[in-house]
């Protein structure tokens, strides 16, 4: 019975796997950054073992999430954009009405954010039990900071 979930999971793991690295390898110039892949599948194999996901839930789940960081990306990228345009421009510069017309674009992308999280919440429930939801955030911010530290770490080993 142990031996049939564990290769019932092996196989959606796979297939989710695939799944997503397609996606990417359609669309490179939007993450074009060092590894993505490797993390990409890290994430996945983090979150599905956190989650404690089974195979259905997997299945169901993963290509809702992908749309969900997909969409994500879209509004963290076009706000770099600006962030980017704003850093070669001398703010000294620009008229308050400029300013005030940037900062409301900026808290237009925190806005959108939040909205697209609200959305996604509730299509989440509709998926997994609302633990899992919950812990799904929870793991979210514990993969990032295991990202971060694991960063970090490779930093002070090349600068010694």
């Amino acid at each position: 019975m142990i031996v049939m979930k564990t290769k019932t999971l092996t196989i959606a793991l796979l297939f989710i796997l695939t799944s997503s690295l397609t996606a990417v390898s359609q669309n490179p110039e939007r993450h074009n950054g060092p590894d993505f892949e490797k993390i990409k599948v890290e994430k996945i194999a983090f979150i599905t073992e956190e989650l404690s996901l089974t195979p259905a839930e997997a299945e169901k789940f993963w290509p809702t999430y992908n749309e969900f960081e997909k969409k994500k990306f879209e509004i963290m990228g076009q706000r770099h954009e600006l962030e980017k345009k704003l850093k070669e421009e001398d703010l000294q510069k620009l008229s308050d009405a400029e300013c005030v017309e940037i900062s409301k674009k900026l808290a237009s992308f925190f806005t959108a954010d939040a909205k697209l999280t609200n959305e996604y919440n509730d299509k989440f429930l509709k998926i997994l039990p609302p633990k899992k939801v919950v812990l799904l955030y929870l793991t979210e911010g514990k993969f990032r900071g295991n990202l971060l530290r694991n960063y970090r770490d490779k930093e002070r080993k090349e600068n010694n």
